[in-house]
């Protein structure tokens, strides 16, 4: 959570450099830390005129290959390819992970965690390299202040970001809040917080867990209040 924090548009504005066709700056504030992770690494291999693209942040990085690729976009002087082509996995991962160190990347993985495939340990490190050196192109005056308008348009930012934050730190399975205000209409992720506070509070006999129209979601958060 702590390494992650700075990864979205509010904080690194640059992120907006990753935005798809047809997305604007409103789409790229309800991106995961994680989903952000994954388009940087993907936009640093296309740099890099590779055809390989990451679909997630576990088994597609064990091989250290991506990862080699994107330390050689950030600093090709202190991040080269020597001993991409290792046939040892963990060797291979290791020779990676130098480049990070070299690069300034804190020291907080193995060769083995990064082979291993363990989505949350190369989640924080892949987070660990974003933090250090993005590589994301300046933004212009125009282009920040796009984004800060975007920031001071939301009303109670510093507030609902804080209870988000919190309700992602409880770690309630398949719950990941980008947008409070958006994803808590329906009482179903009240309802599961509450529930993860004190399991005996929530009926969910009353709870509709497929709410299809505004009498289920009015019934949903009837109960939660």
């Amino acid at each position: 959570m702590y390494v992650t924090k700075s990864i979205e548009l509010k904080d690194t504005p640059e992120i907006m450099r990753l935005a798809e066709d047809g997305e604007e700056l409103k789409d790229l504030t309800k991106l995961t830390p994680e989903v952000i992770l994954i388009r940087w690494v993907n936009f640093h291999l296309k740099a890099a005129n590779q055809e390989r693209r990451i679909k997630n942040l576990g088994k597609d990085l064990s091989d250290s290959v991506a990862l080699f690729y994107v330390l050689n976009q950030l600093d090709g002087g202190k991040c080269p390819l020597d001993g991409i082509d290792d046939a040892d996995m963990v060797s291979r991962a290791q020779k990676m992970i130098t480049n990070s160190l070299a690069l300034g990347v804190p020291d907080v993985v193995s060769a083995h965690d990064i082979s291993s495939g363990n989505t949350k340990v190369n989640t924080l490190f892949v987070a660990q390299i974003f933090n250090t050196k993005h590589g994301l192109e300046e933004l212009t005056k125009e282009e920040y202040d796009a984004a800060a308008f975007l920031d001071d348009d939301v009303e109670g930012t510093k507030e609902e970001r804080a209870f988000r934050i919190w309700m992602n730190s409880l770690e309630i399975e398949d719950v990941y809040v980008n947008d409070m205000l958006e994803e808590c209409y329906d009482g179903l992720i009240l309802a599961r917080v509450m529930d993860k506070i004190n399991p005996k509070v929530i009926d969910w006999k009353k709870i509709s867990k497929a709410p299809k129209n505004d009498f289920d979601r009015n019934i949903n958060n009837n109960t939660v209040v």
